[in-house]
């Protein structure tokens, strides 16, 4: 997801230059800087998004969640955001210009905030439909591969201390936030990793993890029972008899990997 990212975060990039450009041909009476920094401070919100609005979208469409759902959800999703946004450009634009030996006052008018959403709520579908792209061609890709040319098997790389471990998915039970770190464990013992709960199960789900809470992600074949609880919390326990409690808003992706 790196390299699309990085295009896209340079395409909002050149377009907001290219609209500069194109405001300071027209208002010649401006500061050439004036369209530059209104441009920019709106396209560095986005970007700065960019990878946590992409990591959402994945979790608002199937199979963990319908399109229908999704969708409402991502609309809903725009009016913090725009909020954010608002708020961004007021502070942003405001010292910037101030630095410039200028004055500026964001329009906090019904009218105007209604014309930003309308471009937020359109920018934030466009980010998602390009993400679900960005993961589609990246299907096509593998299922086009030759049958003779088998994919590489996947190993997560762990660095523990001057060793850099290389992990199957096999080798991994379930891993637990501990602090600044996730444990891991593994056939080899725990072993800590320096990452977020949440990246390391973008990087795990395709190999048959599945986060069960937001401290805990099991291998789903690793699943021997599941226990559901009266609050819609449940327990899963694990081949080795460990039992790690789930949350219900958990429960669905559990489900839609047969646990």
């Amino acid at each position: 997801m790196a390299g699309p990212m990085l295009l896209v975060a340079a395409l909002l990039l050149a377009k907001a230059v290219v609209d500069a450009e194109s405001i300071a041909a027209r208002s010649p009476q401006l500061p050439h800087w004036h369209p530059h920094v209104l441009e920019l401070t709106s396209a560095g919100y986005f970007i700065a998004l960019l990878w946590p609005l992409w990591r959402l979208a994945r979790r608002l469409r199937p199979p963990l969640m319908t399109w229908p759902r999704g969708l409402a959800m991502l609309a809903a999703l725009s009016l913090p955001l725009v909020l954010a946004h608002a708020l961004w450009l007021a502070g942003s634009r405001s010292a910037l210009f101030a630095a410039l030996g200028a004055s500026y006052h964001f329009d906090w008018s019904w009218g105007q905030l209604l014309f930003e959403w309308r471009k937020d709520l359109l920018t934030l579908f466009a980010l998602a439909a390009l993400g679900w792209l960005v993961d589609r061609l990246g299907e096509a890709a593998v299922s086009s591969r030759p049958a003779g040319a088998a994919p590489a098997p996947f190993r997560l790389v762990v660095k523990d201390g001057s060793r850099t471990l290389l992990l199957a998915a096999a080798e991994i039970s379930h891993a637990s936030t501990a602090g600044n770190y996730v444990e891991l464990v593994t056939a080899h013992g725990p072993i800590l990793h320096r990452v977020t709960m949440a990246a390391l199960a973008d990087e795990l789900a395709p190999h048959g993890f599945v986060r069960i809470h937001r401290a805990h992600l099991v291998r789903a074949t690793a699943v021997t029972a599941v226990a559901s609880e009266g609050s819609g919390d449940f327990a899963v326990t694990l081949s080795g008899g460990l039992q790690l409690p789930g949350s219900r808003r958990y429960r669905s992706a559990l489900a839609a990997v047969g646990g």
